[in-house]
């Protein structure tokens, strides 16, 4: 009590019950201690206690930092929390399957190692791989417990989460286990001759994201903006960049306030290349906003995008204002932003002030439902009588959405396309804004009634209807999913690839508190990316041991697909959900193919090889091509590689040399984004370092 009640008038119930979590959450430790004849530690312990304490440290920052409800309870976690334990989750599985307790992983030097370098990530506020390495540490520690190593222990599962609140302080703890907001907004902006009304319509954008009508429950994390972080991304042509992040709106709006137009004129600029800069900066779970009004001319840098954007959970949001004389084509960007559940927008450059609730919203969003005219239910009777196609679109909107988002574009913009849509209650909802430019029109209504709302549309016979129905909200129901796969020793480990054909088990977890749905009604299924419906998973079952966790066993299909979740809440609303990341299978697989620890952790001013190893399954052998990113110049090889002839099922180990200079800060973490293809085959991986003084010695 004297612990987490000190001079804060914490009411006895609540005291209780952290007292109790800190003690069950000491005591396991001190029972493991005792059952040295065990040989392994479970994975499933270890995450069990590490939701325990991290849940109490989460009950305990709101706290301090909110306080209570008038109703006296506190107030739920952010869906954002669940994510990042869903980080943590996937990294202890994933150490289950790689390190030996008997080893040398486990020693104390290693772990101290590990600790040392998620202080130096999150303190660079690169916190996704530092989470991913708390796993590690996690699972290491624990496993120490029942080692040879064990007298040499010196953190409990409690003593490293105050050991890290310790050394990063209370605003960047809540930031890393995304307690307060968790997401960045960056922005990716074309600054030739033709933006410079662009680049003020978007300095609006940033002023009114904070104002009175817009703002947000600011919390220690952020400014009333829902961000704590800002990146800001430069690009032209043949230049991009650099990259600047900053901790506040204040920061943020004044870079753009000093940025300059010039250059252009050849309609085309490095759109790719700027996004990808930007991917290298973004905390996962984060949206980019790209401005521009002109098309890509490094599209070959497309794939590398797609695969950082995915890894990342980050939508790509394009906000297209087509110039005279330059014919910017939207389907340069369409796949980008339908594959990571981004948007296309098209609008005339005066009409971006009316984004700002839009850019504001996107770091809370879940999505409800997607579709292209072919999800419709088309009237054929209407056509034949006047040409026309109508189109009735039904979904769900659950008691848990704050602001419900819907966007309608017509392919076409010189068609009569029209929208209507109609809330629960029948009563008809007009559009928030309607593009002059391009036929598309934005919904955004706030406390929506709970029940079935009708999307309605008339296209001209031929034109393309498209609609995207979101759901915003700080606690929104939303969920994480990862694969896993069973390992010839029994072991089931992250899957990182899908094959199809092949067997998986999918691995759900429901974000957001377990009182949100009624477990016993939920259904999933694998969704082709225009909304059709794949197949639903039969086998799933719920969890004994958590009530937030589900897995189904499905074969991988031949086409990508995304996760589909629908169910009831507990008050009895229907509720749907489907993914923001796309699974595209392939054929092939490219990974990591040495030490995750020794080849993550990498010191200043040392070089070396990072070693990936690739083997597809395709019905021949074939020849391949390597192109990979090079974030600030740290690959000395040169991009793209070549292999002739690689027989297929068979390994081949790829060596890239690198470089770190001395000059480069402490936690940096670089992404190398890899793209092998040939024949009919396209894998891709993303390897993750962190530069830190602490890096083991080869």
């Amino acid at each position: 009590f004297k612990i987490h009640g000190r001079s804060s008038g914490i009411n006895a119930e609540y005291g209780e019950l952290v007292l109790k979590r800190y003690i069950v959450t000491m005591m396991v430790p001190v029972f493991t201690l005792l059952l040295v004849s065990i040989p392994s530690v479970s994975s499933s312990d270890v995450l069990t206690w590490t939701r325990s304490r991290l849940s109490a440290a989460e009950r305990s920052s709101k706290y301090s930092s909110v306080g209570r409800s008038s109703s006296g309870a506190l107030p739920p976690p952010r869906t954002s929390f669940f994510k990042a334990l869903t980080d943590i989750e996937q990294s202890i599985k994933f150490a289950e399957a790689k390190f030996s307790p008997s080893s040398s992983d486990v020693s104390f030097k290693n772990r101290n190692t590990i600790a040392q370098s998620i202080i130096s990530a999150a303190k660079s506020g690169n916190y996704r791989i530092g989470r991913e390495l708390f796993g590690f540490y996690q699972y290491l520690q624990d496993s120490a417990m029942i080692s040879k190593s064990r007298k040499r222990m010196r953190r409990s599962t409690d003593d490293i989460i105050s050991y890290i609140k310790r050394k990063l302080g209370d605003k960047t703890f809540n930031e890393f286990f995304n307690i307060d907001s968790g997401t960045t907004l960056t922005f990716v902006l074309d600054t030739t001759g033709s933006m410079s009304e662009d680049i003020q319509q978007v300095r609006n954008i940033v002023r009114a994201l904070s104002s009175p009508a817009n703002e947000v429950d600011g919390t220690d994390g952020d400014d009333g903006t829902g961000f704590y972080s800002f990146v800001l991304v430069p690009f032209k042509d043949p230049d991009y960049g650099p990259l600047e992040s900053y901790d506040d709106k204040g920061a943020f709006l004044s870079a753009l306030e000093e940025l300059t137009v010039d250059g252009g004129g050849d309609c085309n600029e490095m759109v790719m290349h700027g996004i990808s800069e930007g991917l290298h900066e973004t905390e996962a779970y984060s949206p980019v906003f790209v401005f521009t009004d002109a098309g890509s001319k490094d599209l070959d840098e497309k794939d590398s995008v797609m695969t950082l954007s995915q890894m990342l959970y980050s939508p790509l949001y394009f906000f297209l204002t087509p110039s005279p004389g330059c014919e910017t084509n939207p389907t340069d960007y369409e796949d980008l932003a339908r594959e990571t559940s981004g948007e296309v927008l098209t609008l005339e450059k005066e009409e971006l002030r009316n984004m700002s609730d839009f850019v504001r919203s996107a770091g809370s969003r879940a999505d409800i439902a997607f579709g292209t005219e072919l999800s419709g239910d088309a009237d054929r009777r209407y056509k034949r009588s006047t040409g026309s196609v109508k189109h009735k679109v039904k979904f769900d909107v659950d008691d848990t959405v704050d602001t419900l988002v819907v966007t309608v574009k017509f392919a076409s913009p010189d068609s009569n396309g029209a929208s209507y849509l109609l809330s629960a209650d029948s009563e008809r909802i007009l559009p928030k804004f309607v593009s002059s430019v391009a036929n598309m029109r934005l919904y955004e209504i706030n406390r929506p009634a709970p029940g079935a709302w009708t999307l309605k549309a008339i296209t001209d016979a031929g034109d393309k209807f498209s609609y995207k129905v979101n759901s915003v909200s700080p606690t929104n129901i939303d969920f994480d999913f990862y694969f896993l796969e069973t390992q010839p020793s029994g072991k089931l480990v992250p899957a990182k690839h899908a094959t199809p054909g092949e067997t998986l088990q999918l691995r759900l977890n429901i974000l957001g508190t377990a009182d949100l749905i009624k477990p016993d009604r939920t259904v999933v299924q694998l969704i082709g990316t225009k909304g059709n419906i794949i197949r639903t998973i039969q086998t799933l079952s719920h969890s004994e041991k958590y009530d937030f966790q589900f897995d189904g066993v499905f074969i991988v299909p031949q086409e990508s697909f995304k996760v589909l979740v629908y169910g009831e809440t507990q008050t009895g609303h229907p509720f749907t959900r489907t993914s923001q990341a796309t699974v595209t299978p392939s054929y092939g697989v490219l990974e990591a193919s040495r030490s995750v620890i020794k080849y993550r952790l990498i010191r200043p001013g040392t070089s070396g090889h990072f070693h990936f190893k690739f083997q597809h399954f395709s019905e021949k052998d074939s020849d391949f091509k390597l192109t990979f990113t090079n974030p600030d110049g740290i690959i000395t090889s040169a991009s793209p590689m070549y292999f002739e002839g690689l027989d297929k099922s068979r390994r081949k180990i790829i060596g890239l040399s690198y470089r770190i200079p001395d000059s480069v800060p402490e936690g940096t973490e670089f992404r190398i984004s890899l793209v092998m293809e040939g024949g009919q085959v396209k894998s891709t991986y993303v390897h993750t370092i962190v530069v830190t003084r602490f890096a083991p010695t080869k």
